[in-house]
């Protein structure tokens, strides 16, 4: 048997096999960037009337849909919340398949198991690691009733092939854009082009709201139906029913919803 290879130095070996560490400290997962602005944003929230369902909410979600040139945005606590909550009011479900990337979080694929779809992996074009808009093809079926690109470490999938794909075939676009808040597809803002675009606040994202998610839609019935998924499938929001404490149920719901607290030091980070 072969002697096992031997390095050639101490200082070629990696640290954990008792070389020399190239960093002192261990590269952290993430480092959010916090400052007094955003404290004072969250403690005049936390002094005010509204902790959750409150006007804070609705300043973020308009900041960010004029921001990303969307008619509408809908904050949910998550962004696998914002995956679930697009892929709900798209209609997915049992019987359905989904063409999306295997290059992602589970959350993306989770989101249509999550409806009780079924997610068909199309492959990606290496030299961008996006959804190949080829190989999507060769996976329709007469089950297909939705693409979920996504824009890999931000940047853009071919959208326009992408579209024309969904166009033909009469489906939905849903794109997973948890990593590419402001970036552009031919100059126009990722979040305006695509039937629903959910997107991501978590700590390692562009900004933070500690956690949070937004879905994004040009198309305002959709947006009323992720406003009733995100609470409960209640008709109505919280802050609109002051005159009563009825509370009609109309679809089946979750808590979803994004704190006050959350929105503020979202909206006080972003651009």
């Amino acid at each position: 048997m072969n002697e096992p290879t031997r390095l050639a130095s101490e200082t070629d070996a990696p640290a954990l096999l008792g070389g020399r560490p190239v960093r002192e400290r261990m590269l952290p997962y993430g480092r959010q960037q916090v400052d007094e602005s955003d404290i004072r944003a969250v403690v005049e929230t936390l002094r005010g009337d509204w902790l959750t369902n409150g006007p804070g909410v609705v300043r973020f979600e308009e900041a960010f849909a004029a921001q990303v040139g969307a008619r509408c945005a809908v904050a949910l606590s998550s962004g696998t919340a914002a995956l679930h909550a697009a892929a709900h009011v798209a209609g997915l479900g049992p019987g359905d398949e989904v063409i999306l990337s295997p290059l992602t979080f589970l959350a993306t694929a989770n989101c249509i198991v999550y409806c009780g779809a079924t997610p068909v992996f199309a492959d990606i074009d290496p030299a961008t690691l996006n959804l190949n808009p080829d190989q999507v093809e060769n996976k329709l079926s007469p089950r297909t009733k939705a693409i979920l690109p996504v824009h890999f470490a931000g940047l853009p999938c071919d959208v326009d092939r992408l579209h024309a794909v969904a166009r033909v075939g009469g489906l939905r676009i849903i794109e997973d854009a948890a990593h590419a808040l402001g970036a552009e597809w031919r100059g126009r803002r990722i979040g305006s082009l695509a039937d629903l675009t959910a997107f991501s606040f978590h700590p390692v994202k562009h900004i933070t709201a500690g956690e949070g998610g937004m879905v994004t839609t040009d198309e305002p019935a959709l947006a009323e139906k992720l406003r009733r998924f995100r609470n409960h499938g209640i008709e109505r929001q919280v802050r609109d029913r002051q005159d009563t404490w009825r509370q009609d149920m109309v679809t089946l719901g979750f808590n979803y919803r994004l704190s006050d607290i959350h929105s503020a030091l979202g909206l006080s980070t972003y651009p």
